[in-house]
């Protein structure tokens, strides 16, 4: 009985020596958990409704990371075109008046049907109340 025991504490620790070299084979790589972030055309209302999966504890970082590095790229893309489309407008003004400076644009009134500014967006969608009949 001890020989087999001791067999097998040998055979056990031979396993363990060759996991820890490295020649036990590869680990498996197993699928993300939750599904890969496709947006071509990032919206307001998509980061507003994003919802990254949950960890542990809080978020799952990679999700997350991978969702906040979509969103980034978005906005620098858009920064970008609104820098060059305002240097196309004020070289078309300096064509059509060329005496004149640019002037600064003016707060127009903003039409019914146009996005609020981002300091009036709610930060949550509304929801109602318990028994508030809606």
């Amino acid at each position: 009985m001890p020989v087999i025991l001791f067999l097998a504490a040998a055979a056990i620790l031979g396993c363990v020596v060759l996991a820890a070299l490295g020649m036990a084979g590869e680990m498996a790589t197993f699928p993300s958990d939750s599904p890969p972030l496709r947006m071509n055309e990032v919206t307001a209302a998509d980061v507003a409704l994003l919802r990254p999966p949950l960890a542990l504890w809080g978020y799952s970082v990679p999700a997350t990371e991978e969702a906040l590095g979509v969103i980034a790229r978005a906005v620098t893309a858009r920064d970008a075109e609104i820098a060059t489309l305002r240097q196309e407008l004020d070289d078309m003004r300096s064509r059509w008046h060329p005496g004149e400076q640019a002037a600064p644009p003016q707060h127009a009134a903003r039409p019914q049907h146009a996005a609020q500014p981002h300091d009036e967006v709610p930060a949550w969608p509304a929801v109602p109340e318990p028994g508030s009949g809606e």
